[in-house]
Formats: structure tokens, C-alpha cells, sequence
């Protein structure tokens, strides 16, 4: 694996971290249920926060920054 995807990957995993304890408190603060399903099922979780977007703008933001970043780590790993 070359330095830059290796980079790059590390970076997805500390942001996908970050993305998913936000994720948690933004789904429990809303409802229990809810919370508990971002806990197993994360994307579900963010599919059922989209109506709520421009409320949760930076989370949406994060996610697309840590697809970006798993795409660039698998672009320059193969």
C-alpha cells in the first residue's frame, strides 16, 4: 500500500470515529430507539436523520468528508 493511501486511510478511521460518537449523540439526544439503532446500523441512523438535514449540517458534511477520503484510499491502493 503506498504512504498516501496508508495516510489517507488512517484519516478515514479517526474521522469515521469521530462521525459515528457524533452520530450517537445527536440520535440518542432525539430518541432511544433511535440511538440504538445508530449504534448498530449507522448508515440507517443517518438515512433517518436526512429529512433533517440543514439541522444537521455538519454531521452530513463529515460523512461526505470520510466518504471522500475512503475513496481516495482505495483509488491509490489499487
Amino acid at each position: 500500500m503506498p504512504p498516501v493511501a496508508a495516510v489517507s486511510l488512517v484519516i478515514t478511521l479517526v474521522l469515521g470515529a469521530v462521525l459515528w460518537i457524533y452520530l450517537l449523540r445527536v440520535c440518542f439526544a432525539d430518541s432511544a430507539p433511535l440511538g440504538i439503532v445508530a449504534l448498530f446500523l449507522p448508515p440507517l441512523a443517518l438515512l433517518a436523520l436526512l429529512p433533517q438535514w440543514k439541522s444537521h449540517r455538519q454531521l452530513f458534511a463529515l460523512a461526505v468528508g470520510v466518504l471522500g477520503c475512503i475513496s481516495i484510499a482505495a483509488i491509490l491502493a489499487a
